[in-house]
């Protein structure tokens, strides 16, 4: 996987070629062998079925077989499936070093062949009476990403995506958020925030007879309105709700989060970002102070490992420092939760291979140093990890963050020592993501000789890409503070006012987009001024620009796909997609 800038033409490291062998190739340069290992799962698959229970007989006979109708429906079958295979042909090559839009790519073939298989056998994760193996599987892997992000152990589980993973933790933080409240304020406490704050070895010294008085208070286990009423009885202030303070770049799914649990628009609290477009630790702290003054609960804080937009990486590590101040010098114990969907195997660059590491900054390295620090974490696979669709995970680092309410039911026979079903939002799981996610734990690894490696370069080819762009094209302005593989620009000259830059971004951008044979495929993003204020003007600034509207366009690149630059391939996608931009350019300022 050499590049092809480099002029001493020496051949591809072996370990780097040894990483090859992991994903089909642009033109399934490793279809013999794939199609090899398919056809032995398929045939494994065979033979396990006809092995249980040969007795019973067969219940389809050659006579069946050879029937008309038998014949007319496989036939039939056979041709929708042709219909369908030729449909998918339509779909976006994803798996091509021409794909730079969104955050996926190629599929690693472990993680294919886990899914594969995971789909033959069909397990349902919900317990372990319908997943024998499934479940000890996910078990695994979801140790195996605890480790790799710095959790001693870790317990949790795998989700649909992001979205569930990081309700998951709303969840799980809100229980533990009113259990505490409603426990301290039966005890005689009058500030729900304090309550709320008092840590588990508090907790557990509370009688169960001053928790069963505690209901009252509880507005996850009382009528809500009735226990907004006792509480503020208690506190001698009107109860308003707790908050959750997330930063401005988050995600949308936390948004969702407070209207799926009932908590309203109104307590997501933004915490504000600094010139460098991440989460401000001293607005956090005026954040935390205000929710004390207030009396307003803190369900959790977020941090983001991997912003959506640019791949930003929150200080991870001062956010969970002010923390742990806070629970040293006023006792309260705060749920910090990293959303790191797609950041999380960025976390596979912790070694002692500088080399490697290197490829982040030593603000982002400090930050994924601390993850192992925090409550809980989300992950997705199926992003950098490069698993098929869908697999995400939610992570605790302690059990009695993660196993706070249970729900049972009377048709599942849930083993508590193993089964997560009562614990689980989704109810039925299928065990294909941790399967998936196994395997490449088990084959590529999770440390820097394997997702590291991969990672670290992509990183530098985006980093490669940037030079390119800023040498060769002079109008494009780059968004400043990434540190991940993805990148942002918009086209300005000198001067320019916000809306002329906006409308000339997007006017490249739809060169692409009505282009449907386009010879690369990209996204586009938008920041907002009010999300990104002291980012948004020092970008802006950075071309004199007039600020007239509250909002900056940008072209969105992705460079997750390891074959970008490659010596063996017969292009450069990275001249050519500078010659394409330049290309595209040229008209649009012909036009």
């Amino acid at each position: 996987m050499k590049d092809n800038s480099n002029s001493s033409g020496s051949t591809c490291l072996s370990e780097e070629a040894a990483l090859k062998g992991l994903f089909l190739g642009p033109q399934a340069e490793n279809r013999e062998w794939v199609s090899s290992q398919i056809s032995t799962l398929l045939t494994s698959w065979f033979d396990w079925r006809r092995s249980f229970r040969p007795e019973d007989g067969q219940a389809i006979s050659a006579r069946d077989m050879a029937s008309a109708d038998y014949v007319k429906r496989r036939t039939h079958t056979e041709e929708v499936l042709h219909e369908l295979t030729a449909r998918f042909e339509l779909e976006i090559p994803k798996f091509s070093p021409r794909y730079i839009g969104h955050m996926f790519s190629e599929i690693s073939l472990p993680a294919l062949f886990g899914h594969i298989l995971t789909l033959l056998h069909n397990p349902n994760n919900i317990s372990g009476e319908s997943s024998r193996v499934g479940v000890l599987v996910e078990e695994e892997a979801i140790t195996a990403l605890a480790q790799m992000m710095g959790f001693s152990k870790g317990v949790g589980h795998f989700t649909s995506g992001g979205t569930i993973a990081n309700f998951e933790a709303v969840y799980r933080a809100r229980t533990r958020c009113y259990n505490w409240m409603s426990a301290g304020l039966a005890k005689g406490g009058n500030s729900a925030f304090e309550s709320a704050a008092m840590g588990f070895e508090v907790y557990d010294e509370i009688s169960d007879e001053v928790k069963k008085l505690a209901v009252k208070f509880n507005p996850f286990e009382a009528n809500p309105f009735a226990a907004a009423t006792d509480i503020s009885r208690q506190t001698g202030r009107a109860f308003l709700g707790p908050v959750l303070l997330i930063p401005e770049h988050k995600h949308y799914s936390w948004t969702k989060s407070a209207n799926v649990f009932g908590l309203g628009a109104e307590a997501l609290w933004p915490v504000q970002l600094d010139a460098h477009g991440r989460l401000d630790v001293q607005d956090l702290e005026k954040q935390i102070l205000r929710a004390h003054k207030e009396d307003r609960p803190i369900v959790m804080v977020v941090s983001v490992l991997g912003t959506t937009e640019l791949g930003m990486v929150d200080p991870i590590d001062e956010v969970q420092n002010l923390l742990d101040s806070y629970r040293q010098t006023h006792g309260w114990h705060l749920w910090h939760h990293v959303d790191a969907a797609y950041g999380g195997f960025i976390c596979s660059l912790r070694g002692e291979d500088l080399s490697l590491s290197s490829a982040l900054s030593e603000q982002s390295l400090k930050a994924i140093e601390s993850v192992g620090r925090v409550t809980s974490v989300t992950i997705d696979p199926h992003k950098l990890g490069y698993v098929p669709y869908s697999s995400g995970a939610f992570i605790a680092a302690h059990e009695n963050d993660y196993y706070q309410r249970s729900f049972g039911a009377p048709y599942v026979n849930f083993a508590t020592s193993k089964d997560k079903g009562p614990f689980t939002l989704e109810g039925s799981r299928s065990a294909a993501g941790a399967v998936a996610t196994w395997m490449t734990a088990k084959c590529v690894g999770l440390s820097q000789d394997g997702y590291g490696r991969i990672i670290a370069r992509t990183i530098r080819l985006r980093k490669e890409l940037e030079a390119a762009l800023r040498k060769e094209i002079p109008d494009l302005v780059l968004a400043p503070s990434v540190d991940a593989n993805l990148l942002g620009f918009c086209l300005a000259k000198k001067g320019d006012s916000l809306q002329k830059v906006n409308e000339r971004t997007l006017r490249l951008y739809e060169t692409f987009e009505i282009d449907k044979k386009s010879d690369f495929f990209i996204s586009k993003t938008r920041i907002y001024q009010k999300c990104y204020a002291k980012y948004f003007e020092k970008f802006i600034g950075s071309w004199h620009g007039e600020i007239d509207t509250n909002e900056l366009v940008l072209i969105r690149i992705c460079i997750m796909n390891p074959f970008f630059r490659t010596k063996e391939m017969s292009v450069d996608f990275q001249d050519l997609f500078i010659r394409s931009l330049q290309e595209r350019l040229a008209k649009i300022e012909n036009t």
